[in-house]
């Protein structure tokens, strides 16, 4: 309840307050002067009571200071129209008008509108109680209704009407003065629908204030302003509270950053969704969608960044997920999603999936950087996968796994991944409990100069010493390691193992190197070279004795950051050698930007050089481009000795392979090491390794991390 102001409109181009600003001032100049004028005019119709005018004022003022504004069409409710429709009744227009502009002035505080709006509502407010007085004072005099009449009562209600309807005509002008397109009518319709309950409530409240004011005098007008100002600052803290209540509401289903639902919002709106399922026989699919590479921008340019591109891709998913659609951020990186389409079957399903992921890979721009992510996505059907929310979520979860490993963007979710989820967690329980227990071993192979055929150093290769299952291969578990926190220990392990057996070489006149393989979660790792380097410090071995290997993709996934990551690295004095070179997508120019020392040859080029044509181009390019770059050339694969041979006249400078030796456990190692004269060049030694025991049915030794067949180590 109160009345209406335009609340500071930023005016729009082409209307009369831009176009025409100094006719604007003059004609409202000109009405404000001509309500002076009217005021003058009409005194005799006025009462100009101080006591009663006192307290109606500062009821006013209290009430102005205390109200909650409210935004309509940029009008401002203030909450004082009760005070200035009862002076009019009671003391008249002039008076009210009084009252009225002092109420625009102290509200003025609130709004700071520019001066074309503040006239315009200095006008409003000045003409408005003037025209419901002598309106009022006219209607008395016509139906001969005296003070304290029933029917007196009721021309106080319209003139509490009629003074609502000039206060908005008066607004509605003064809005259209500096915005386009609504007519003043369509104006006054929005104004009024959203506070016309509150209005004419205050009309009712006039009406008994006036009778209060009748027939109590002074004491009746002050127990009405107690009574008031008392309900407005009850008022005033329900709906206080109620807004907290709103906020705190929406805290609990919204995600702050994006807007969108959070896991508790999604889980409310799968079972909605699964009611209206059930009731038309129809089943829809739950999708998960977690970001790939996003952590790597988080890491490297800071979670503003990362915070920004969330916020940029919640819209781009909501409008991909189509009409009816749900999308909510479940945390990190992230998303649940419920398509909009009746979509079930897997040949429907993909393209919808489809427009997600082209969302997702379109470029973000953020801070004139173009940053580029990409998405995977699991999907769980109702009913097939599950008959409530938590098991189409589970299901989602496990499928949204398994279309990141297999890098296929979608994944369905089928049995065979739930038993493969179960047997990853068992994997990383057991691989916690095998870090505890020393389980962990390495096996170290020989690299071998092909100048003098010499012993220079050895690759420490991770395998696991299970208790059940025997020896087990990295590839059985490394994988699925990765992408757990596990990364880090499993690599701690391995280079702490492999720098002390490396130490013990040299102190035993072998100025022997070992290498180690790092992960892409390594070089997330800020702490790693800082540790490497207390390592190295602890076991008195120098830096330049330790060879860090990083495969060729993580290093041309993203360039800059690895520049930066191995630069890190490169400062301790350990050498960096580019792994598997030849597999990835390589650029040459960023190549040559990195610090590294050393590249190796896959063993896919290696092994077949001597029979296919193409592989030795490939080996003979590589070994010069290297050297051309000022690197050296390890070929890795060597299992005979025509090809170790070959790559000597080729100009390789290192070699290892199953020709040279097996990796061995550092036991044997050492005493193959024993066995080899320093002097002389070192000979093929075939070494008997222990047969792994029989592993459990489900176990692979393929990429996806499971064992069935111990191949030879």
């Amino acid at each position: 309840m109160g009345a209406l102001a335009v609340d500071g409109p930023d005016m729009d181009h082409e209307t009369l307050a831009s176009r025409r600003p100094r006719q604007l001032t003059a004609i409202q100049c000109a009405l404000i002067v001509g309500a002076i004028a009217v005021a003058v005019l009409t005194r005799r119709t006025d009462h100009w009571d101080l006591w009663p005018l006192l307290v109606i004022t500062a009821f006013a003022v209290v009430s102005e200071l205390r109200s909650m504004l409210a935004t309509v069409e940029d009008a401002a409710v203030s909450g004082s129209s009760l005070a200035i429709a009862l002076t009019v009744v009671l003391l008249g227009g002039a008076p009210a008008a009084v009252l009225s502009v002092l109420v625009l002035v102290v509200g003025w505080r609130h709004s700071r509108e520019p001066g074309w709006a503040f006239r315009g509502n200095l006008v409003s407010f000045a003409w408005f109680p003037l025209l419901t007085g002598l309106a009022f004072h006219a209607l008395v005099s016509a139906t001969g209704a005296g003070i304290g009449d029933p029917g007196y009562y009721l021309l106080v209600f319209g003139a509490a009407l009629i003074a609502l309807g000039l206060n908005l005509l008066g607004t509605a002008t003064t809005y259209r003065v500096g915005h386009r397109g609504s007519s003043i009518s369509a104006t006054i319709i929005a104004m009024v629908r959203p506070v016309l309950s509150a209005e004419l409530f205050s009309a009712l409240l006039t009406v008994v204030a006036a009778f209060a004011a009748i027939h109590l005098h002074l004491a009746g007008l002050i127990i009405v302003a107690v009574f008031l100002a008392v309900c407005q600052y009850l008022l005033v803290e329900l709906f206080t509270s109620q807004q907290r209540s709103e906020k705190l509401k929406r805290l609990a289903t919204t995600d702050e950053l994006t807007g969108l639902g959070n896991r508790v919002e999604f889980h409310r709106a799968i079972e909605q969704r699964i009611i209206a399922a059930e009731r038309a026989g129809a089943g829809f699919p739950v999708l998960l969608m977690d970001l790939d590479r996003f952590k790597e921008i988080n890491d490297t340019l800071g979670h503003a960044y990362g915070d920004r591109m969330l916020r940029e891709l919640g819209p781009r998913l909501a409008a991909a997920a189509g009409e009816g659609g749900v999308v909510a951020r479940l945390g990190g990186d992230e998303f649940g999603i419920l398509l909009g389409d009746e979509l079930d079957a897997a040949l429907s399903l993909e393209p919808a999936v489809n427009r997600l992921l082209a969302a997702v890979s379109e470029p973000f721009a953020v801070d004139e950087l173009s940053l580029e992510v990409g998405a995977s996505v699991g999907a769980a059907r109702f009913p097939h996968d599950g008959e409530d929310a938590g098991a189409l979520l589970r299901c989602a979860d496990i499928a949204m796994y398994a279309a990141k490993e297999a890098q296929s963007g979608l994944k369905l979710y089928t049995a065979e991944q739930n038993q493969h989820s179960m047997r990853r967690l068992s994997v990383l329980s057991d691989i916690r409990r095998a870090l505890a227990a020393d389980e962990i071993v390495v096996h170290y192979q020989p690299i071998v100069d092909l100048d003098d055929r010499r012993v220079t150093g050895a690759e420490g290769l991770v395998r696991w010493a299970h208790p059940e299952h025997g020896l087990i291969p990295p590839g059985a578990f490394v994988q699925t390691v990765e992408q757990s926190g596990l990364i880090g220990p499993l690599t701690r392990h391995v280079l702490e193992d492999a720098i002390a057996q490396c130490a013990g070489w040299r102190r035993d006149g072998r100025e022997m190197s070992v290498a180690v393989n790092l992960s892409v979660r390594n070089l997330l790792d800020r702490d790693l070279p800082r540790e490497i380097g207390q390592m190295l410090d602890s076991h008195r071995v120098p830096a330049s004795a330790l060879q860090l290997e990083i495969t060729e993709s993580m290093i041309m996934s993203d360039p800059d950051r690895a520049i930066a990551t191995v630069g890190r690295l490169s400062d301790l004095g350990v050498r960096l050698s580019v792994d598997d070179f030849g597999t990835g997508y390589s650029s040459l120019a960023n190549l040559r930007r990195l610090p590294i020392d050393e590249l190796k040859i896959d063993r896919s080029f290696v092994s077949p050089m001597l029979h296919d044509e193409s592989d030795l181009i490939i080996v003979r390019s590589t070994i010069n481009l290297g050297h051309d770059l000022g690197l050296r050339i390890i070929a890795e694969g060597v299992e005979d000795g025509p090809t170790l041979e070959r790559l000597a006249l080729l100009g390789c400078d290192l070699a290892q392979g199953y020709h040279l030796s097996r990796p061995m456990d550092a036991g044997a190692f050492n005493r193959w090491l024993a066995d080899t004269p320093r002097d002389v060049p070192a000979a093929p030694v075939a070494v008997a390794l222990p047969h792994p025991r029989p592993l459990p049915a489900g176990w692979t030794t393929t990429t996806s991390g499971m064992i069935v067949a111990a191949p030879e180590l």
